[in-house]
């Protein structure tokens, strides 16, 4: 019994070291293996996923004052590309030039600070992307104008019918340019040889649901595909400048412009969907230390200005030639012109070398000589609307009273000058001003000038005809002048009949000599003798009594 028991004994001992070996933990190795939650949790932070919103969201608000500085940046490089907004050129016309697309990417680089949505981070012409859809929120407004309102060789850098010049209506110019503006806007107007005004008939011809669902393309045989204005420098097409590309070709045409040939399609949704990938993709390591923040400098910030400051001045400076607003050919002192104001810019910072870049190309990125030249004459019309007959025959009128008169009146915007009406008709290539033109800073000079010469000559002012042309030359004969005699008067009696001529005289001679006096006096008493009984039945007898 013993034996048995001793032997249950040790079968359990051995039992219990089996399952004790089996028990322990197994040795472990020199470098631990990465858990399974540790591996759980790195794919949830670098996958694709709604658990990146907030750090993605936090860094892109983080970097809004450096998204506002590259909006800055492309808003002002845009305006120096585009050049001034008051001189028409290659890249300011009517519809969407080559100079359109950075204006809007500017704007809305600056109003919405989020690359993702507003395109920022995106060329501004991507073919793939603009197919697809998913262009920034700018390039898609931008090519949606490109498509809506095309730029037209009606309406180039140098001439711009019919608004400028204004075709002879009503001899005003600012009613026919409004006249001419209406019959162009409801494609009334037609050019010399008859054909439409090509501007506005080519304005919004392209349907939406064309340009949704991505079958639209710039094809090369529609309109408002070539700049119809040539560049300065190269001859023809626009030269690409502060990262915006210019007009394609060789340089002997206007070239197509950068969107020609590309699918476009309109998708306002396009950059949000962009905007919300970016939210849940892997979170950046660029950045201040490896934190997808970045912070511009205060030289950032200070070129950021500076350049949208410059732009500015070259946008919108109003006192340069072929401007409205600056006198004739805008002769301005040299510390005054665009260029040194610019120059002054650059001083601020002159590492800047976005302005230092205009500094150097000018004048070649602006308006051409003759572009200049060509809006001097076709937006500085006087007030009078004439035909080059009728301005010639006008100043001799003018020149007949005193030779003073027809440059007062052409400095003083009144009228045209000559050599306006002949450059811009083509009948001469020499821009010459023969007056001065419209410069309001020589009317002092004309008056002073008047008030001494001693040259007045009324005599002219004996035509009824010449009066009528001065006061209203729309209206007048291009055929007369001031040194038309006045018109004879005309003798009556050679065109009676001789007859009735002696009949006349013979019933004359039976009244007597005396009949008009004998007439005057029986009337003065039949009147008399009514209006005391015309007094009598309405007025009082006692009132009569005390005359």
């Amino acid at each position: 019994m013993q034996a048995a028991s001793r032997a249950y004994v040790l079968a359990a001992a051995a039992l219990a070291a089996t399952s004790a070996v089996v028990a322990l933990p197994a040795p472990q190795p020199s470098q631990p293996s990465q858990p399974p939650v540790r591996s759980i949790e790195t794919r949830l932070v670098d996958a694709d996923s709604v658990l990146n919103i907030p750090v993605n969201l936090f860094d892109d608000i983080l970097n809004i004052p450096s998204t506002e500085v590259g909006g800055f940046n492309v808003l002002g490089d845009s305006l120096l590309f585009s050049g001034d907004w008051w001189v028409p050129s290659a890249t300011n016309l009517w519809g969407t030039d080559p100079g359109d697309l950075g204006h809007y990417m500017g704007l809305i680089d600056v109003l919405i600070p989020f690359q993702q949505i507003s395109g920022q981070d995106q060329p501004e012409v991507d073919p793939t992307l603009d197919a697809s859809g998913l262009e920034g929120l700018a390039q898609q407004i931008g090519l949606l104008a490109a498509a809506e309102l095309p730029v037209s060789s009606s309406c180039d850098a140098e001439t711009c019918f019919p608004m400028t010049p204004s075709n002879v209506i009503t001899g005003s110019t600012g009613f026919d340019r409004d006249i001419g503006f209406f019959e162009a806007f409801t494609g009334q107007a037609t050019n010399s040889e008859g054909e439409p005004f090509g501007l506005f008939s080519n304005w919004f011809q392209v349907p939406l649901s064309e340009l949704t669902s991505g079958t639209y393309t710039f094809g090369s045989g529609d309109t408002g595909l070539v700049d119809p204005s040539p560049n300065a420098t190269n001859g023809g097409g626009v030269l690409g400048e502060f990262g915006f590309p210019g007009t394609t070709g060789d340089g002997t045409t206007a070239g197509d412009v950068p969107w020609a040939g590309d699918t476009y399609t309109l998708n306002l949704f396009g950059p949000f969907e962009n905007f919300y990938d970016s939210l849940l993709a892997t979170p950046s390591t660029s950045g201040i230390d490896g934190t997808g923040i970045d912070l511009p400098s205060l030289t950032d910030i200070g070129q950021s200005l500076q350049t949208f400051a410059a732009g500015l001045v070259v946008a919108f400076d109003p006192y340069v030639e072929g401007s409205p607003a600056c006198p004739a050919a805008c002769d301005l002192p040299q510390a005054d012109t665009q260029l040194a104001l610019v120059q002054d810019i650059l001083n601020w910072d002159p590492s800047n070398t976005t302005v230092a870049q205009w500094v150097a190309d000018f004048p070649d990125n602006n308006a051409t000589t003759v572009e200049a030249e060509d809006a001097v004459t076709l937006l500085q019309t006087g007030q009078y609307n004439l035909t080059p007959d009728q301005l010639a025959t006008y100043d001799a009128d003018l020149a007949a009273i005193n030779p003073e008169l027809p440059a007062l009146y052409t400095n003083d915007g009144i009228v045209t000058d000559p050599n306006y009406l002949a450059f811009a008709d083509g009948t001469t290539t020499t821009f010459d001003p023969t007056y001065g033109g419209y410069n309001p800073e020589l009317v002092a000079q004309d008056y002073l000038t008047l008030l001494t010469n001693n040259e007045w000559n009324f005599s002219s002012l004996e035509n009824v005809n010449t009066v009528g042309f001065l006061l209203d030359p729309a209206q007048g004969d291009p055929g007369l002048s001031a040194a038309a005699e006045p018109a004879a008067a005309t003798d009556l009696s050679s065109s009676l009949d001789p007859s009735l001529s002696t009949d006349l005289s013979t019933l004359l001679a039976s009244l007597g000599t005396t009949v008009g006096a004998d007439t005057l006096s029986q009337l003065t008493a039949e009147i008399s003798a009514q209006l005391a009984a015309d007094l009598a039945a309405v007025v009082p007898q006692s009132l009569l009594g005390l005359f």
